[in-house]
Order: structure tokens, then sequence, then C-alpha cells
């Protein structure tokens, strides 16, 4: 096999990783969010939970959980990396093999 074609290889090679990876990681990441619906939605279909005096301290450690995860997710979506946007990693891997 040529080297240059090696080289192409193996960046595209890792470069799909980066692909992956990053879309299995925004799967979970909705998949979060999703859970936190299911939960407040669960919370607030009647007044019931509110009005258990034993639910109140399980209701706050939700309410503490879920400024966490907001905070995750936020955190999350601010530092994504060099080729965490897609148009970016198509872009460059049109380049790499427009130039091979």
């Amino acid at each position: 096999i040529h080297p240059y074609a090696k080289m192409a290889l193996g960046v595209l090679s890792a470069a799909s990783k980066i692909i992956v990876a990053q879309a299995e990681r925004d799967k979970s990441i909705h998949s979060l969010l999703e859970k936190l619906a299911e939960v407040y939605h669960f919370m607030t279909l009647d007044d019931s939970l509110s009005k258990i005096e034993s639910m109140r301290g399980v209701v706050g450690k939700i309410a503490q959980q879920t400024l966490e995860c907001a905070r995750f997710i936020r955190e999350y979506s601010e530092t994504k990396s060099f080729c965490e946007s897609s148009d970016y990693c198509i872009r460059t891997l049109a380049q790499i093999s427009y130039s091979s």
C-alpha cells in the first residue's frame, strides 16, 4: 500500500472514530434530557407528591440533581472541541479526501 494512501486511511479512520464517539456522547446527552423530562412529567401529574410530607426531601434532591444535570449539559455544550462540529468534520474529511 502506498505510504500516502496509508496515511490518508489512518486520518480517515481516526476522524471517523471521533465523529462516532461524538455522536454517542450527543445521544447520551439527549437521553439525559429525555429522562429529566420523564421525571418532571411524573412529578407534575398531580399534586399528591407535594402533599406527602415525606416526599419533600426526595423532591428537593431531585431538584438538586436537576441543577447539576443542567450545569453539566451547559458546560458540555459550551466546550465542544475542534471536530465536534459535524460541519467542520465534513469539510475536513472532504479536504483530506480531495488532497489524497
